[in-house]
């Protein structure tokens, strides 16, 4: 039986599908399979020199029939029973409930882990609204598929199932994306190209070309905004593609385009604005002048000195004493 599906999961692993109809598969292949055990078990008790090995293959069976029949359940229906000891088993294998949930969570904060592109304020922060060119699209989706043959993005739903898909959307009352969470891109960068705010992202540097267009920032035109601030690239986020969301029997299946959420970093370059971070650099820079080294000081109280006595002698030449008065009679 095991031989049997491991066949089948070598046969499917060339195909891409998902974790449910495959584990529907390998349930009806078990389910069969484990019948052979079931003729094993009695050809066995039939004669008496071999009863505990038949013994041993029927509760074989019997404990293989339980867990087929709970995969049955899982699988098939949205049932559950209070017999299944499948968390306790899964506890002892070493479960990766932990990772589940903090996954879960992750999908419900709806934010993902944002690459170091700078440390901004919230104050300094702004949403871009952004519109997609035919070739930014283009651009964008080759970009996906890059990240996932690369292996850094999945479109699995995080290995998700079903039952907590629903949890997650349920909660958000929003679609679970196959993505994930919003993904950050690996690298992007705003430019400025023909009075046009330009997003470009990539894997590196290297590989960026265009794949959006700034329309708005925040609640102002791009040229409004371009003219009044110093506009950067703070956060870009991947959105869209395959998704999950509720339907009136559970979850159904929709797929949209590939699309962005930026952030952008803003800095008020108007006059007022740079004579005021001026005035607050001469300040700073006032107040932390740094004092003369021992060697300047030195030499300063040194050249003191000569000039002490330089003006000694002459005021000796000017004004003579009596000796010398008397030495010129």
């Amino acid at each position: 039986m095991l031989t049997v599906i491991d066949i089948i999961n070598r046969v499917l692993g060339y195909f891409n599908i998902a974790d449910k109809p495959k584990g529907k598969a390998f349930t009806w292949v078990a389910f069969f399979a484990n019948f052979y055990l079931l003729y094993v078990a009695i050809e066995n008790l039939r004669y008496p020199d071999f009863r505990i090995r038949g013994a041993l293959f029927l509760l074989a069976f019997v404990v293989f029939l339980y867990f087929i029949g709970l995969n049955f359940l899982y699988y098939f229906t949205n049932k559950t029973t209070r017999f299944d000891i499948s968390p306790t088993v899964e506890k002892w294998l070493g479960s990766n409930g932990a990772k589940k949930t903090a996954v879960e969570n992750e999908l419900k904060t709806q934010l993902g882990a944002a690459p170091p592109n700078g440390v901004f304020s919230q104050e300094q922060l702004l949403t871009a609204d952004v519109t997609l060119t035919d070739d930014q699209q283009a651009n964008l989706d080759a970009l996906v598929a890059s990240l996932v043959k690369q292996g850094v993005l999945s479109l699995n739903y995080q290995g998700l199932d079903d039952k907590a898909i629903e949890r997650v959307a349920q909660e958000t009352q929003k679609p679970v994306l196959a993505i994930g969470a919003p993904y950050p891109l690996p690298f992007f960068d705003l430019q400025h190209v023909n009075d046009q705010l330009i997003i470009t992202g990539g894997l590196n540097a290297l590989t960026a070309k265009p794949i959006a267009t700034v329309e708005r920032v925040g609640l102002l035109p791009v040229e409004k905004a371009a003219q009044d601030y110093h506009l950067v690239a703070a956060n870009v986020f991947l959105i869209g593609g395959e998704q999950k969301l509720l339907g009136r029997s559970g979850l159904r299946k929709e797929s949209q385009p590939y699309s962005l959420t930026v952030q952008l970093a803003y800095q008020d370059k108007s006059p007022a604005a740079s004579q005021e971070k001026a005035d607050t650099d001469t300040h700073s820079v006032e107040g932390r002048q740094p004092e003369a080294p021992q060697e300047t000081r030195e030499r300063r109280h040194a050249l003191d000195d000569d000039a002490t006595t330089k003006l000694e002698q002459q005021a000796s030449e000017q004004f003579p004493t009596r000796e010398s008065r008397r030495h010129q009679k």
